[in-house]
């Protein structure tokens, strides 16, 4: 495989496996809960690739491809804020009786809402389309350099390939859990994707001097956990966990048939 090629497949696949996490935790759980939802996420997905594509297009043609922090800004906040909505919202229903036929068929009807499943297609779409411009163009910066667009192929092949096998493995084994662990699991891994999220939405502002920015010293533990580095960042995070933990302990505390019921 040549250097380009590499290149393009390591491209595709790290900026992909955020947005196939995302989509594979969901599609596992809609899967289990509501089967009417998963084809909002698959519309939200296939809208996001097509959103991709012209924005990539569109930068190409009126900005030579440059980024711009300020869009990557916004949609990294409103990604953050749509995972915080419905993470709460699921371990708010994480019951330990979920799986009872009562509160099973509440759940569902719940599920069912016009509401969730808005939200459910706007993470597709945003889990891809955060990733999917900038996979575009980093792509197109490669294919400059690249003796031709074939040359690109067999890394991307390969990537799709591994992209695919990690969306077979995360969705199968969420597929086995039964459906507390499985509420509250994909409830934390959004909020823990909305908080990093909001940090990562805090960094492209401070990259336009929109926002300041104060380093601060991290243990060394933190920084091999992937913690910001500055102040403003890890405040973004605080204030994530500060909204989501009342969520988490309702759904440890087996509260959520109580606020379902309500």
């Amino acid at each position: 495989m040549s250097s380009h090629a590499f290149d393009a497949g390591l491209i595709l696949f790290r900026e992909g496996m955020e947005a196939i996490l995302v989509l594979a935790a969901l599609a596992a759980f809609l899967k289990r809960t509501a089967p009417e939802q998963e084809r909002a996420l698959g519309l939200g997905a296939v809208a996001g690739v097509v959103a991709s594509l012209l924005a990539a297009a569109a930068f190409m043609a009126w900005r030579d491809g440059a980024h711009d922090d300020r869009v990557e800004g916004v949609v990294c906040l409103l990604a953050a804020g749509l995972m915080l909505w419905t993470g709460g919202w699921l371990a708010r229903r994480s019951d330990p009786r979920a799986w009872t036929a009562e509160l099973r068929r509440k759940t569902e009807t719940a599920m069912a809402s016009p509401r969730v499943g808005l939200a459910v297609a706007a993470i597709g779409f945003l889990a891809v389309f955060r990733e999917g411009a900038e996979t575009v163009l980093f792509l197109a910066a490669l294919l400059r350099d690249a003796p031709s667009p074939a040359a690109l192929l067999p890394g991307i092949a390969v990537a799709i390939v591994l992209l695919g096998a990690v969306w077979f493995a995360l969705t199968r084994l969420a597929l086995r859990l039964p459906l507390r662990p499985l509420f509250l699991g994909t409830s934390v891994f959004l909020l823990v994707m909305a908080a990093r999220l909001a940090a990562a939405a805090v960094q492209e502002f401070q990259e336009q001097a929109m926002l300041p920015l104060d380093p601060i010293d991290l243990p060394r533990w933190a920084e091999s956990y992937g913690l910001p580095d500055n102040l403003e960042q890890i405040a973004a995070m605080i204030v994530v966990a500060a909204l989501a933990i009342p969520a988490l302990v309702a759904g440890l505390r087996g509260g959520g048939a109580r606020s379902a019921a309500a």
